[in-house]
């Protein structure tokens, strides 16, 4: 039950996102300006005042980061194998299991890791996000350039593939708080104070965003592809992590944090990724909404191993 505990406000704040968009309480067309303003305002504060916070000396010394890097790239892995073997995958599909692999919702990381393990494993999501978003978005943009099928009059070419990624506000909050950090740029409180508050805002917002954003009616989208996409992730991505970080001796917070990486459901923005530049984007939202309703349960499972492995 303790383990089950913690989890609880992030499952009430998704059902509560769901109940107020199907009861029609806030309408469906105004939830795209809320998901805008967590993905463009709440969460890149967060990540700022986290990076800026952290000891990214412990991090950088340690294995976190190319563990990751390393499960990560296995999971990519995996979704080439499944292209192998399964011969009939359109290209469309593959791209959407590619995406929906290794992409990750920081939204579901973030809340998960507060109510488990508290700040510490916040620091070292905040670390996770800026090690890996930018090249996330890279090598998705890439595989869709080269396997996607973009509609008539979409940038295309590695011009657009830079110009997307660095416009992203994760990919810029990252970047920023690093450089801050690193560099030990000194910031006014109030300016902090301010970044604070807003993070603090963050992560309900965006829960609430999860749970509008849950489609029933795609539950039943059910397919090889979709069932494919399931078993990379939250299936085999977190056990590669927990393995890793077993035999590496990774501390509990660390465990944590890269394990929730891994178990999270992939990032909704993969959706209008798929849909601008030629994936399977209706796979993708059954695949999201199927891992969604998974990965919560799944969670406190996750914390239970973090307990009994790490160092």
């Amino acid at each position: 039950m303790s383990l089950i505990l913690p989890i609880l406000p992030v499952l009430l704040l998704v059902g509560a996102g769901y109940a107020l968009r199907a009861s029609g309480t806030i309408a469906q067309p105004l939830w795209a300006g809320i998901d805008m303003l967590g993905f463009r305002l709440l969460i890149p504060a967060m990540v700022v005042h986290a990076i800026y916070h952290a000891d990214l000396g412990e991090v950088a010394a340690g294995p976190f980061v190319p563990l990751l890097v390393v499960a990560l790239t296995l999971v990519a892995l995996g979704a080439f194998l499944l292209r192998l073997v399964m011969p009939g995958l359109p290209d469309a599909s593959f791209t959407t299991i590619f995406q929906t692999g290794t992409r990750w919702n920081a939204f579901i990381a973030l809340s998960a890791a507060e109510q488990f393990a508290g700040r510490e494993a916040l620091a070292w999501l905040a670390v996770a996000m800026a090690a890996t978003i930018a090249v996330i978005n890279m090598v998705n943009i890439l595989v869709l350039e080269i396997w996607g099928t973009p509609p008539e009059g979409a940038r295309t070419g590695l011009g657009a593939m830079f110009h997307s990624v660095f416009r992203n506000p994760m990919v810029q909050a990252s970047l920023l708080g690093l450089a801050l950090n690193l560099f030990a740029v000194p910031v006014p409180e109030v300016l902090m104070n301010t970044l604070g508050m807003a993070a603090a805002a963050a992560l309900p917002v965006g829960l609430l965003c999860v749970g509008a954003g849950l489609m029933p009616r795609r539950l039943v989208s059910a397919s090889a592809p979709m069932w494919a996409g399931l078993m990379l992730r939250p299936v085999i991505a977190p056990l590669i992590f927990a393995a890793g970080a077993w035999a590496l001796g990774l501390s509990h917070a660390a465990f944590l944090a890269g394990a929730f990486v891994l178990a999270v459901p992939a990032a909704a923005n993969g959706y209008v990724v798929a849909r601008q530049m030629g994936g399977d984007a209706e796979l993708y939202a059954a695949i999201l909404t199927w891992q969604t309703l998974l990965c919560l349960p799944m969670l406190p499972l996750v914390a239970f191993l973090a307990d009994r492995l790490s160092a």
